[in-house]
């Protein structure tokens, strides 16, 4: 296979996922702020709220982290420790630099991709006992599709990332390259 495909396809995929959740995830943010305001008025002025609002308002947003916490594997923009990464590249040890881009990629593939494979259990037994929300007004399963979708496509981003970052190791990049201060070492 060559390198130019695998990172075209790579690129493909991280976009339209870039694309498609992160513009989910905004819309469903906006919303569910929009929400929360409405039930804030209704609540002081009108002297009335939706039952289900805070449920609403809680599964909503958490949905919306859900599927933006895939955009920042894509972005490499979460769990930043740039002054570590400056203190190495500091005294040049970009060696060990690549090696904690790769270390950590398989790390997030790993735990997301098992937090994955469990929540299918979860939401079987969830759609069996028809488990609803403190409110019960929601079922529960939508929301932890939506956790397993999230964390699943995180945990793919991060696999595209351990090979994009083995083969740049191995091409010597880390030598090469500035360092990023907004990896996820």
């Amino acid at each position: 296979m060559n390198w130019n495909t695998f990172y075209n396809l790579s690129n493909q995929i991280k976009h339209w996922i870039e694309k498609i959740l992160g513009t989910l995830s905004a819309l469903l943010m906006i919303l569910v702020t929009l929400f929360a305001l409405a039930e804030i008025f209704r609540r002081y002025v009108l002297g009335v709220v939706f039952e289900w609002g805070q449920d609403a308002v809680i599964y909503a947003t958490m949905c919306s982290v859900a599927f933006f916490i895939c955009v920042t594997q894509i972005k490499r923009g979460h769990l930043v420790m740039s002054a570590f990464l400056q203190l190495l590249s500091a005294y040049h040890f970009f060696r060990i630099i690549g090696l904690a881009k790769i270390f950590v990629s398989t790390v997030v593939c790993v735990f997301c991709g098992s937090l994955t494979f469990t929540s299918i259990s979860t939401i079987q037994y969830s759609i069996k006992i028809n488990e609803l929300t403190e409110s019960l007004f929601f079922l529960m399963w939508p929301f932890h599709t939506c956790l397993a979708i999230g964390l699943g496509l995180m945990s793919l981003v991060a696999f595209l990332q351990i090979i994009e970052d083995l083969h740049s190791y191995i091409k010597g990049d880390h030598f090469r390259e500035k360092v990023e201060l907004s990896t996820d070492v």
